[in-house]
């Protein structure tokens, strides 16, 4: 029994995602257009080296940017926010094949570094209005909800409301 107990915690102490990192899961933006992606940590990692990388597999996913270097690499950026416990990455002049699976990561020394993955859609355009159809956020902390809209609706009154159309 003790060794059956041991296996279950080294299973769920070293697979990624193991509820540590938090993140979307399904973000879709216009070409052209940017993002900010919210990963969430707990207390344990504010010390740690944060990053993001592309890629299906988690253990072969290539690093974009770091915190622990500069932290803008092409049109890619990370900013973390110890207070708050999160990091944001932006990526800016989305192109279609950014498409494709990303990795918030937190580096743990000595160990298997903890990670959270999201799919990123890139769409060819968009029409009128588009927002993020899931959002997540910590109870009692803020939250940005991006609006985009086509330049036509530049001079237009924006208001933001609660409901179902």
């Amino acid at each position: 029994m003790a060794s059956l107990l041991y296996l279950v915690l080294l299973i769920f102490t070293t697979v990624p995602g193991n509820g540590c990192v938090r993140t979307s899961k399904n973000i879709s933006q216009p070409r052209g257009g940017s993002v900010t992606i919210p990963c969430h940590y707990d207390y344990i990692y504010i010390h740690h080296v944060k990053y993001w990388c592309k890629g299906y597999m988690w253990s072969s996913c290539s690093t974009m940017v770091r915190t622990d270097t500069p932290q803008w690499k092409g049109d890619v950026s990370i900013a973390d926010d110890p207070d708050q416990r999160v990091f944001y990455v932006t990526m800016r002049n989305l192109k279609e094949e950014d498409s494709g699976w990303y990795w918030c990561g937190v580096e743990i020394n000595g160990a298997v570094d903890d990670g959270a993955s999201l799919y990123l859609t890139v769409t060819p355009a968009y029409l009128g209005v588009k927002t993020e159809s899931w959002i997540s956020a910590l109870r009692g902390e803020s939250v940005t909800i991006p609006c985009v809209y086509e330049m036509r609706y530049k001079h237009h009154v924006k208001y933001w409301c609660k409901g179902f159309r």
